[in-house]
């Protein structure tokens, strides 16, 4: 197969090199509004690619732009009919099919000519029904233009540049009419319109994949399908068990791994994980899905050696160390995954926007004009700040965000996380998840596996709750999505669900109010000893790796006594009073918290003051409080 022979050719050469890797920018904006960061220089022939090597360096390099008629001429070459479309306002409707190009452009000039509303185009139109093993083309469109999706299991309306991904699976289509097309990439599942890609026979095509190397998992991201160039390699993390060292893995989620592309398409179209080599355990990329409401190990110092081996000219992330670390353990904003943010959206704080306006995020900076756009603060750690302050507490982490912009906690892809909305790069989280990585491995990986990550797999609004019951206070949900993480700090004995009673504590995502009842907005600041909530077990899946410790340390139990409830039910009623009369009377003996709540008036005894005084709060003469 064409395939695998041209990626084996690649890797040989391409292994021995300075690898590169590109890099994206952000998206601030709601998706409609095509946004990124200026990284994409365009002259129209070619737009400029911030490409990174495995350490994290960047080197500029030139990218050939789409040509959009040499793009619309192979669409009508390869059509099998023809629509004329009627554009009034944003809404189109087909009105006529043609089998000849030549008569669907007639009758769309003929009516052009008309003195009615609307705008008539021609949409060529391909049958991919009889293709089993196919690969969705992105890159489409010029390098300023997003993708539009629609989630296939939620409805979620998403966007992807295909100038950073360009591929995806094939999976056959979304409509009875052929209009939409169903592929996979970067975590998501969704419905594109066939008219902005191209579906390709994956025999020939040039198609992203996982490759070990020396014990490290590298992702060899695709831009170009056509075109045997890979101008993007990401180091993901350490060689996993089931994995082989020099071998090729095929992966649209990064989660399961398939030996061929036609095993890994053959299993995404049943719906099943079953011939990966990991069907039980899926991978979950540590800084990826690491929740920001954690700490680095590291220090402003370490930090800020790292960027000097990075930086040999002028730079905004020089000496920044110290805003990072201030600003997590201010606003609750892990320090490493912003400085993997920084790096990747500033190219090490030397573009445009980083260099002029201090902004080392990308914040607001849209494809409709960039460096006007963009926020401009007097310093490079103001930026900083804002970034943890109002872009991560108070925004991608509040289940309340007025643009809705919560997804999780972590990076994530187009499935879950920030990236979801945050950039049109539909591995911009993987990417600024390889910063971190890098700067862990150079420092003997302390900071990899520090924390435990649960994976609440199943797409569920799974509620968050107060305590471990169903009967405490919701927090938040987790929202309909899959592969959404926790972050687990302890587990605990709390109410059975299914014949489980472990809970999990876990980090709040979003900031919480002093008696952890309620989330809280415009408040900014994160008290990690403080802000924590608990989930059941039952739902979530402890996230295994390969040489770290994947224990869960035990909660000291808390109390969930009521006083005058011996009985437990959350309410003072007759059975209490029973219950305490049995015990005086020695009918029956009271333990543990049942005897803890009997003894009402505190005084380390069960006596008939107690009794007494459960009686009147059931009368009404008293209140126990």
């Amino acid at each position: 197969m064409k395939i695998k022979k041209l990626m084996m050719l690649f890797l040989v050469s391409c292994l021995g090199m300075n690898t590169l890797i590109a890099v994206n920018a952000s998206d601030e904006e709601d998706y409609q509004s095509d946004i990124h960061d200026d990284s994409l220089n365009s002259d129209g022939e070619y737009y400029e690619y911030p490409a990174m090597d495995v350490n994290g360096k960047i080197t500029m390099i030139k990218v050939p732009e789409v040509d959009p008629d040499a793009i619309e001429q192979e669409k009508a070459e390869n059509a099998d009919s023809f629509d004329v479309v009627l554009s009034i306002g944003n809404e189109e409707h087909t009105i006529a099919t043609y089998d000849k190009l030549e008569d669907a452009e007639a009758a769309a000039g003929s009516r052009r000519k008309m003195r009615r509303a609307g705008t008539a185009k021609v949409v060529a139109n391909s049958d991919y029904s009889n293709l089993k093993y196919g690969v969705v083309d992105f890159h489409t469109k010029p390098s300023n233009t997003n993708t539009l999706y629609t989630e296939t299991s939620t409805g979620y309306s998403g966007y992807i540049n295909g100038s950073y991904g360009g591929d995806a699976a094939f999976l056959g289509y979304c409509s009875t009419d052929k209009s939409k097309i169903k592929f996979r990439m970067a975590g998501v599942e969704g419905c594109v319109s066939a008219s902005d890609v191209i579906v390709r026979d994956a025999d020939g095509a040039y198609v992203s994949f996982y490759r070990v190397e020396n014990g490290k998992l590298y992702h060899y991201i695709h831009t170009d399908v056509t075109s045997s160039y890979y101008p993007s390699v990401i180091n993901v993390g350490i060689k996993q068990s089931y994995m082989s060292n020099n071998m090729v893995y095929f992966s649209y989620d990064g989660h399961y791994f398939y030996t061929t592309y036609e095993k890994m398409i053959d299993d995404y179209k049943n719906n099943t994980y079953a011939h990966s080599i990991n069907p039980n355990q899926p991978y979950y990329n540590y800084f990826q899905f690491l929740s920001h409401r954690s700490k680095t190990n590291f220090t402003a110092q370490q930090l800020d050696a790292y960027t000097k081996t990075m930086i040999d000219f002028d730079s905004k992330m020089l000496n920044l160390g110290s805003a990072f670390i201030t600003n997590q353990n201010k606003y609750g904003a892990n320090a490493l995954l912003m400085y993997g943010v920084a790096a990747n959206e500033s190219y090490w704080g030397t573009s445009n926007i980083a260099m002029n306006k201090n902004n080392i995020f990308g914040h607001n900076a849209t494809d409709f004009n960039p460096g006007a756009n963009a926020n401009k603060y007097n310093s490079p750690a103001e930026s900083v700040e804002h970034h943890a302050k109002d872009f991560i507490s108070d925004g991608y982490l509040d289940p309340k965000d007025y643009s809705g912009r919560y997804f999780g906690a972590h990076l994530g892809d187009k499935g879950s996380g920030m990236n979801v909305k945050y950039a049109s790069d539909p591995y911009w989280g993987e990417k600024a998840a390889a910063v971190a990585n890098a700067v862990s491995q150079k420092n003997s990986n302390k900071d990899f596996g520090a924390y435990k990550i649960g994976m609440v797999e199943k797409m569920t609004n799974l509620q968050i709750r107060k305590d471990a019951n169903t009967s405490s206070t919701a927090l938040y949900t987790t929202k309909n999505i899959g592969n959404f993480p926790v972050l687990i700090k302890a587990s605990a004995t709390g109410q059975s669900i299914d014949g489980n009673n472990v809970w999990y504590k876990i980090q709040s995502d979003p900031t919480l109010n002093s008696n952890r009842t309620a989330t809280t907005q415009g408040t900014y600041t994160y008290d990690f000893n403080k802000m924590y909530a608990y989930v059941s077990s039952q739902y979530v899946d402890l996230v295994q790796y390969t040489n770290t410790n994947n224990n869960v340390p035990s909660d000291p139990p808390t109390s969930t006594v009521k006083k005058g409830d011996p009985s437990g039910d959350g309410k003072i009623t007759s059975m209490d009073y029973v219950l305490v009369k049995n015990h005086i009377l020695k009918v029956k003996q009271l333990s543990g918290d049942a005897a803890k709540a009997a003894d009402v008036n505190g005084d380390g005894k069960i006596t008939s003051m107690d009794y007494v005084m459960i009686k009147n709060h059931i009368l009404g003469i008293a209140t126990i409080k």
